[in-house]
């Protein structure tokens, strides 16, 4: 009974230790972002206390161990870690303030706010297994016995996979099948014949991404890992390829007198660089989260730094809580097919934006999800998140002029106004046709028809916020 209580306490006190590292990534996102720099921190702290947990719980150990002793080392690190999220907003606000740069910013708060309960934790495994060992194995045992004793537990665990192996009726043999078939298609597009058709122009592994730019002869591509964020005509590089991309220009159809804009996801810059060719007095901060990424749509993509296109490489959410700057569009281009960046998405996201947004202000947000169904959780998720703070919220599925089901994954585009009073679609369409410069759908009725005009059902999803958000369940119901 003993050695069962002992093994409990040390797996327990582990996953605590876990989970801590897990949740502290969302602790600090909304201060800091999600980047390298974060994880990095996360995991070189958890690691450092680790280690001095360690020696400590070891040192403790070879010097009169004892439960009593045991019982204070769970204790302490319980109570710390009981109160951390009273003590975390102002441990992070006062980093924030501070400004120890980019990469200083998470480590210090990761070191004042895991450190201490990190140490604790990680004197538990030695201090028990010392306890188990010495009071109870090697009397009773022998160390020859322990030893293989070891060497058969973990053969014994590996069986309890088997029936894994078998969930489902997937059999061992049709597991290698699938492996086989997966690691299949991964080669195909590298075979001479694709070869033949696509030229690789850049191909480059970042701290976020592996990013790749092909050519064909008609145009420009830049993917992320596997997917496609931007395309470029060769002979025309401004216009927009991507149907996407003049779905997301419908913000020009609310506030055609947009003086600024802020763009949360650079990609290859087709946006920008439409905008600007139509709209040349308008300002652009763009906000990229990878500085290689910005580095390849000038080198590639014909994006040009100026007085109106600024770029920052930087965390969107942090870019507008330091920005001094007011916009009128504020465009969310920075969510992923089996990601969502969480913190940009959440109710006090909104609340800050909408901060840094003029009084007619309004967001453009692209989303990569269903509309209705099962799969649209995430979309549903995020509108009834934008409207605890903007009155009114408008949603269209860019593949619905093909007659694509609202239940399937595709490019949302959501746009959140202050207005009172709600735009009907007639005076949107009259807006875009008045404007439309190839910002638009052709034919520009296509927006009517892409528009949701249903009520849109959110009982079944959660508001997001930056204490709850689970963006992966609702990505990947």
């Amino acid at each position: 009974m003993v050695q069962l209580l002992l093994g409990f306490v040390v797996f327990v006190s582990g996953a605590v230790l876990m989970s801590l590292e897990i949740a502290g990534s969302r602790i600090l996102a909304p201060h800091f972002g999600s980047s390298i720099f974060v994880w990095g921190s996360l995991i070189s702290v958890v690691m450092a206390s680790l280690s001095v947990g360690y020696y400590w719980g070891g040192w403790l150990s070879a010097r009169d161990p004892s439960y009593g002793r045991l019982l204070i080392l769970l204790l302490i690190p319980g109570i710390v870690i009981f109160f951390l999220p009273f003590v975390y907003p102002l441990a992070n606000e006062w980093v924030a303030r501070n400004d120890f740069g980019m990469r200083l910013n998470p480590l210090i708060a990761c070191t004042i706010l895991f450190l201490l309960p990190g140490v604790f934790l990680g004197t538990i495994s030695p201090y028990a297994i010392r306890l188990l060992t010495a009071f109870y194995l090697i009397p009773a045992a022998g160390v020859r016995n322990i030893i293989h004793g070891l060497g058969i537990t973990l053969v014994c665990l590996s069986l309890f996979v088997v029936p894994l192996v078998r969930l489902r009726g997937i059999t061992l043999a049709r597991a290698v099948t699938a492996v086989t078939v997966i690691l299949g298609s991964f080669m195909m597009p590298w075979t001479p014949g694709a070869l033949a058709r696509i030229k690789t122009l850049v191909e480059k592994e970042t701290f976020y991404h592996r990013i790749r730019v092909e050519e064909d002869d008609e145009a420009r591509y830049m993917y992320f890992d596997r997917t496609l964020q931007s395309a470029m005509n060769l002979k025309d590089p401004t216009a927009l390829r991507l149907i996407y991309s003049r779905y997301t220009s419908l913000g020009l159809a609310f506030r055609p007198d947009a003086k600024k804009m802020a763009l949360i996801g650079l990609g290859g810059g087709s946006i920008p660089k439409k905008l600007l060719k139509e709209f040349p007095s308008l300002e652009i901060d763009a906000v990229e989260l990878d500085p290689e990424v910005i580095q390849i749509a000038k080198t590639h993509f014909n994006v040009r730094e100026s007085n109106n296109l600024r770029l920052h490489a930087q965390d969107g959410r942090m870019f507008l809580s330091r920005t001094q700057q007011q916009y009128d569009i504020i465009m969310l281009d920075a969510y992923f097919t089996d990601a969502m960046p969480f913190h940009l998405a959440t109710k006090e996201f909104f609340e800050l934006a909408q901060k840094k947004l003029t009084p007619n202000g309004i967001i453009v947000a692209n989303l990569i999800s269903a509309v209705t169904g099962p799969s649209g959780k995430i979309a549903r998720s995020f509108v009834k998140t934008q409207r605890q703070v903007f009155p009114q919220t408008y949603v269209f599925a860019a593949r619905r002029p093909d007659n694509v089901s609202v239940d399937t994954i595709q490019n949302v585009i959501v746009i959140a106004t202050r207005d009172k009073q709600r735009l009907d679609i007639k005076e949107i369409v009259k807006r875009a046709t008045s404007i439309d410069k190839g910002l638009f759908p052709n034919p520009i009725q296509d927006i009517a028809v892409a528009y949701f005009d249903r009520p849109l059902p959110d009982h079944d999803v959660p508001v997001l916020t930056d204490d709850y958000a689970p963006t992966d369940n609702l990505l990947h119901p």
